[in-house]
């Protein structure tokens, strides 16, 4: 009687295609993140902006103050460009080219342009159990939410 038993490039295939599936879901998870986080501020939302740090990040109270004011003062229009991007189903790191435009609320007020490459690392949060979701843990320039000098 023959033994069926898997042979080791099987295995190994189906452990790369295992892994291919689970990075490409974090691809998708970690779209949506970042891309909630254009639309929350074009939508004056920080509730859902803030939603998606991690409340332990360092820095997460300037975030919070920073975007707060920024979307109480002013109009703000939003887009972002992924760039590069690395990770697993764990962690993950994604290079983003931000463009924001922020006009003052002020009739005939200035608008300030900006675009950078923002800098995020997020990381899968495990404490609700039914659905893992990804949380930023780190993003840089921070100043780049900050409200700009509007009325100088």
């Amino acid at each position: 009687m023959r033994a069926i038993v898997p042979s080791t490039a099987r295995i190994a295939a189906l452990l790369c295609l295992a892994a291919a599936f689970a990075s490409a879901d974090a691809h998708d998870d970690v779209i949506e993140v970042v891309t909630s986080l254009a639309g929350a501020l074009t939508e004056v939302n920080v509730t859902r902006f803030m939603a998606a740090f991690s409340k332990d990040m360092p820095d997460y109270g300037t975030i919070e103050k920073d975007v707060t004011a920024l979307v109480n003062q002013a109009e703000v229009s939003s887009s972002i460009q992924p760039l590069t991007e690395d990770g697993n189903d764990q962690m993950y790191k994604i290079d983003l080219d931000w463009f924001l435009e922020v006009r003052s609320l002020e009739q005939d007020g200035p608008l300030v342009r900006r675009r950078e490459v923002v800098h995020c690392e997020l990381r899968k949060d495990q404490t609700r159990k039914n659905k893992p979701h990804w949380k930023i843990v780190a993003i840089k320039p921070l100043d780049f939410f900050a409200l700009p000098k509007l009325g100088q």
